[in-house]
């Protein structure tokens, strides 16, 4: 019987063959049924919400599914709350890992007491969950409104003012970031044909900025078309797409970028290691959180799902927590040493990109 390390690099290779698969067909992340709500899952039984490769997993279903509900829990979680599964559903799995112990010891004065030690190689497990919609006789979900025009606005200078570094919007056809002058060059708003696809391209480039050394640190350098380049842009299009949900803010399908001059890189990286998705994914968590944190620590979030939504009060927190890290700690793909240590080189770019919403301020010559 195959144990939990192999179920889990069993699940994440299907899982990338079948990302391969859509991008063989030339596309990803631009589908238009992508509903905003639903890509931002969590349990509100354990109050928890899913990262990283866990987040993808249940995104990638939500698409697969259509679903609209973001509440996903454990079958057990359901049925203490008096829920049963839908006769025929099957959940999908996710991982979880250890990453430490308690064990007893002795202090100076020959008390007993507990202390946790590290694990040197963490101990991966899995577990499934189920969408709400999956669930009989379970509250319907009701999103909230999308933005009006003014929220939207504003969202997107707030989110400006927040940028860790400067972005100028220029009379020019280009948006990028510069990894050398660590600026964010945009075109005018007004040259974008709607505040969407400004946001959208807007939060493109924060991405590709939480790279520079002095904030996540990634490698910046690699030449349009090469490898490096598309692995960064995966990483600041997942990432994009992260902040996007957490924020709040919805995109039509008209907003969707076609990505046909990276796809062939991407699926070259990922047929070479499909752990390199979830690396993707682990970067694209600390890109979105890293400009959410930002964006709350002076402004308030106005979409964001509550723990336990409104359409099941009932829902009280608190089970299990369900986490892929623990605070303070390695991450998951740090600590994946029976999976495979990650690529030396991981992203690089900062060059040009099409244009897309991005800054307000005033215009400034390079």
């Amino acid at each position: 019987m195959a144990g939990a390390l192999e179920i889990v690099k069993e699940d994440r290779k299907a899982l990338v063959d079948k990302i391969i698969s859509m991008m063989e067909s030339g596309y990803f992340l631009q589908r238009p049924e992508w509903n905003r709500e639903a890509l931002r899952p969590h349990n509100p039984l354990s109050n928890v919400s899913y990262k990283g490769g866990n987040r993808m997993r249940l995104m990638l279903a939500v698409l697969e599914h259509g679903y609209v509900d973001p509440c996903w829990a454990t079958g057990r979680q359901y049925m203490m709350k008096g829920y049963h599964i839908k006769k025929g559903e099957h959940g999908i799995l996710c991982e979880k890992w250890i990453f430490d112990r308690e064990e007893k010891v002795k202090d100076e004065n020959g008390n007993e007491t507990t202390r946790k030690v590290i694990l040197t190689h963490p101990k991966v497990s899995y577990f499934r969950v189920f969408n709400a919609q999956q669930v009989e006789d379970f509250p319907s979900f009701s999103p909230p409104p999308p933005y009006t025009k003014t929220e939207l606005e504003t969202v997107i200078d707030h989110v400006i003012d927040t940028s860790e570094c400067p972005i100028w919007e220029l009379a020019q056809e280009r948006a990028f970031y510069s990894p050398s002058a660590d600026e964010i060059i945009l075109p005018i708003r007004s040259s974008f044909k709607d505040e969407v696809s400004f946001a959208k391209t807007l939060i493109h480039e924060m991405a590709h900025s939480t790279g520079h050394p002095t904030r996540l640190n990634r490698p910046m350098g690699g030449a349009f078309g090469s490898p490096a380049y598309a692995r960064e842009e995966l990483r600041a299009e997942i990432g994009a797409l992260f902040t996007e949900a957490d924020l709040g803010i919805r995109l039509t399908e008209e907003n969707y970028e076609d990505h046909s001059d990276y796809l062939k890189s991407w699926i070259g990286a990922l047929k070479d290691d499909y752990n390199e998705f979830f690396h993707a994914c682990s970067d694209a968590e600390k890109i979105s959180s890293r400009i959410v944190s930002n964006y709350t620590k002076k402004y308030e979030l106005v979409r964001v799902p509550d723990a336990v939504p409104e359409h099941a009060p009932h829902l009280e927190k608190g089970i299990v927590s369900e986490t892929e890290t623990s605070p303070g700690k390695k991450t998951v793909l740090e600590c994946e040493t029976d999976l495979k240590k990650e690529a030396a080189s991981e992203n690089e770019i900062g060059t040009e990109k099409k244009p897309g919403p991005r800054s307000r301020r005033k215009e400034k010559a390079l």
